[in-house]
């Protein structure tokens, strides 16, 4: 009883959170149906235990099937193109054998004395049925191993394993359920259904040790956390069920309904955070859009700059102010100070993220800086949230950024017209050769979020620090992250090594490298390249680019998520 329970609850839970994080990823999205159809069928198995339907037993039979069915179509789909075309016919005729037997099960008296047995597994009449569905059970358990052992041996991978392993206790499972059902001496049904939770335990071990089947990258912490807060909660639940007298054969409809409940919450957090962030990327990619503009379009494009930061930050106010000379003219603004008011540099000289001390700006809670070398040329300004207490730390990490994005629009701005019109050009080339390296490195790369989080950026920028230790880098964690292989963990390291100097490359406006003072758009690419390539001291990095420690430490702040960006894009 407590072994159907706690399989359907895990196996529901499993269903639903790979829906949220896969969709819509095919291949996840036939799991999902798979482990669905083994939450029906634990929880028929459990309702049996209390009360024998007839019937029941032809119903479970058939989500059995399409279970098998599921879980062979999953690992024929995970063989290379070549094998997949020819073995297709082979995939058609166990389809074909499942159907029938579907057709078979739910003929009358296919089942024999459902009445009265809730611990044992049922037994078929000998016909066609018996005959049909165990013909099926058996090939489509040879299918599923010949999927994952033939040819590219899909099972013997660091993650095909999970999947090799997953499969034996079922093919396990149907070996046992098979004799069972034709055998005159009762069996337990207790060891079938362990077989099969076996499996779907297995396969969770590979969603929270490697992520498998999620289309949107999370924190490893991810899926064993929710998934022990949410059976913590149908735990905790169930006790108090019981403590005020629900019935025991009414405990499987609790948890299906709690886990439904907590499945459908989960589904609309994912899809509003799946929104944010597509915005969040939009906002970027336009904010980038808009660097490369002439003197005529300069006040425009900050408006829009600054439009597109109050969008997204969900604000009303804000505002962008230019140097000139010791004052700061407005050049853009939303609901706060009037256009072209002069803003006395006490009140916005600052060499990081701040608060406003009042005066002018009143009515502006944050400012951010830009800098051209060690001048500052430029301040971005906004409202605190009249929604929050305070403003959260992702939206003042997206205003420096987008003050370390004025400020390149500032420096092109006052370069002369033949150097601007020279770095665009090497710009649009660097474009160029960047798709070209971006999709070299996406054919090892597995899909992540183009968010990265807190715990991605370290240990992009422990990586960094250990950038010549080829040993180090094989042991990281972002070696795991990005599902490097390799024979050992040299070759991993040697692969992490190579795509970290590649990305960084990634990140030259061109291909040569202009003399000193460097230009301001190649701040990110200096200061990675000569901090992690080269291992220059930070001092001597500071006097190359003639910069403060706290430009410094920003700019290496901004590089380093920007690498952890580019990383995560597909």
């Amino acid at each position: 009883m407590a072994v159907s329970l706690f399989a359907m609850a895990t196996t529901l839970w499993m269903g639903f959170y790979l829906f949220a994080r896969g969709f819509p990823r095919i291949m996840t999205l036939r799991v999902v149906i798979v482990l669905l159809a083994l939450a029906g069928f634990f929880f028929g198995a459990y309702n049996n235990i209390f009360v024998q339907v007839s019937g029941s037993a032809a119903i479970r039979a058939v989500l059995l099937v399409i279970v098998l069915g599921g879980w062979y179509n999953v690992t024929f789909h995970m063989m290379p193109n070549h094998s997949q075309k020819r073995y297709r016919i082979f995939e058609w005729g166990i389809y074909a054998l499942g159907a029938a037997s579907t057709v078979l099960l739910l003929q009358p008296n296919t089942f024999l004395n459902e009445a009265g047995n809730a611990l044992y597994v049922a037994h078929m009449s000998p016909g066609w049925a018996y005959r049909a569905y165990g013909a099926y059970q058996f090939i489509v358990s040879f299918g599923i191993m010949l999927n994952l052992l033939i040819d590219d041996r899909i099972g013997l991978t660091s993650r095909g394993k999970y999947f090799l392993v997953a499969s034996i206790f079922p093919v396990i499972s149907v070996v046992y359920g098979v004799f069972s059902l034709g055998s005159k001496t009762p069996t337990p049904r207790l060891i079938q259904d362990a077989l099969a939770f076996c499996g779907v335990f297995v396969l969770g071990l590979s969603v929270a040790r490697h992520q498998t089947l999620t289309e949107r990258r999370t924190t490893f912490q991810d899926f064993p956390l929710t998934t022990l807060s949410t059976l913590g909660l149908v735990a905790v639940t169930l006790f108090f069920a019981l403590r005020f007298g629900i019935p025991v054969e009414n405990l499987a409809a609790v948890t299906g309904f709690i886990i439904i409940t907590v499945g459908a919450y989960d589904l609309t957090r994912e899809f509003l955070e799946r929104l944010r962030m597509r915005r969040e990327g939009a906002f970027r990619k336009q904010l980038r859009q808009l660097e490369s503009v002439d003197e005529n379009a300069f006040r425009v494009r900050l408006q829009e700059v600054l439009d597109l930061l109050c969008r997204t930050l969900n604000i009303n106010s804000g505002m962008i102010a230019i140097r000139s000379g010791d004052e700061f003219l407005v050049a853009a603004t939303r609901q706060s100070v009037p256009l072209e008011s002069r803003i006395s540099a006490d009140l916005v000289m600052v060499d990081k993220l701040s608060r406003i001390k009042g005066g002018q700006l009143h009515n502006l809670e944050w400012i951010a800086p830009s800098f051209e070398g060690q001048t500052q040329v430029a301040v971005v300004a906004i409202e605190k949230q009249r929604s929050r207490l305070e403003n959260p730390r992702d939206d003042l990490e997206m205003l420096e950024e987008v003050a370390d994005q004025v400020g390149t629009m500032v420096s092109l701005r006052n370069l002369r017209p033949g150097q601007n019109e020279q770095i665009r050009q090497l710009v649009a080339q660097s474009r160029a050769n960047a798709s070209e390296l971006n999709s070299i490195a996406g054919q090892i790369m597995d899909t992540i979020s183009i968010n990265p989080d807190e715990e991605f950026i370290r240990m992009v920028e422990d990586a960094l620090r250990h950038l010549p230790d080829m040993i180090a880098l094989g042991q990281s964690t972002l070696a795991d992250k990005m599902d490097l292989t390799g024979k050992t963990h040299i070759e991993r390291g040697r692969q992490l090594q190579q795509l970290l100097m590649d990305s960084i490359e990634l990140l030259k406006p061109a291909e040569k490298r202009p003399p000193e003072p460097l230009p301001r758009v190649w701040y990110n690419h200096a200061v990675l390249y000569d901090a992690y390539v080269e291992g220059v001291p930070n001092r001597e990095i500071m006097a190359r680019l003639y910069i403060s420690e706290g430009t410094f430490n920003r700019t290496r702040r901004n590089a380093i998520r920007g690498l952890a960006r580019l990383l995560m894009e597909k």
